[in-house]
């Protein structure tokens, strides 16, 4: 080619199979530096701007994906939605005549589906967020976490108690809870409760050998599951726009005990 030019990246929808995006209706997205359309379990990305090499388009978006993937699967749990590059839509601007201008580069896939006992029909694909960074090197380590927990790798308890510090650790060791509570603007009720559920109960998977005998509720178990959602949400946004004042996460945003 004289003059490539990477028209748009093609991913395909993977999943376990917790969820099925069969009868999910389709979902088209103007951002500012390309067009998505995802129908079929298919997501085109048509891009504004000139890429020579499907390795430069596909660094541009890495990030917009990156979120995009960790947000869903906090949400609707591990392997519940992933874009698996397909192939690239690449044309010559400056095309020799008599030789096609078109061109397509292909990829495998690497991705292996999950068992699931209950698969949820999905009517709408997982919007992307926005304002968030899942980037960060906390919310990573909270997001692997707690994606461990979902998938039975970990138990509840110690999964919670360390989402906690790291929270706590981010403020410098002298700080701690009170001042990781003000920072990221969760009431200081809130992370009390996720230390004290965490280090006095769980049952066969308890951190401590006093919280053996006592396992989690129904209740406690949704607590703490939804509020280590919204603690991960939270320092990813927190990331993406550091000083932004932010409304507070009360007790009353949570799930009743």
């Amino acid at each position: 080619m004289n003059d490539p030019h990477v028209v748009a990246l093609i991913y395909r929808v993977e999943h376990g199979n917790s969820v099925d995006y069969r009868e999910a209706k389709p979902l088209i997205l103007e951002e500012p530096a390309f067009r998505v359309e995802i129908k079929d379990n298919q997501a085109r990305f048509e891009l504004k701007g000139h890429y020579a090499t499907k390795e430069d388009a596909r660094n541009a978006i890495r990030d917009y994906i990156n979120d995009w993937e960790s947000d869903a699967c906090l949400e609707h749990g591990p392997d519940s939605f992933r874009l698996q590059f397909e192939r690239a839509e690449i044309e010559d601007r400056n095309p020799t005549p008599g030789v096609t201008n078109l061109q397509a580069t292909f990829t495998g896939s690497m991705f292996g589906s999950i068992s699931a006992t209950l698969t949820v029909d999905m009517l709408n694909y997982p919007a992307p967020p926005s304002g968030v960074n899942f980037r960060d090197p906390n919310v990573q380590t909270m997001h692997q976490r707690y994606m461990g927990y979902r998938q039975g790798n970990e138990p509840l308890a110690s999964m919670a108690y360390f989402c906690l510090t790291v929270l706590e650790h981010s403020m410098g060791q002298k700080r701690g809870r009170r001042a990781a509570a003000h920072e990221y603007k969760i009431d200081f009720s809130v992370l009390d409760r996720i230390g004290k559920l965490s280090s006095k109960k769980g049952g066969s998977g308890a951190r401590k050998a006093d919280g053996v005998d006592k396992d989690f509720t129904t209740k406690e178990r949704t607590f703490l599951k939804q509020a280590i959602q919204r603690m991960i949400r939270r320092v990813a946004e927190k990331a993406h726009s550091p000083d932004k004042a932010f409304p507070q996460i009360s007790l009353s945003d949570l799930p009743p005990l």
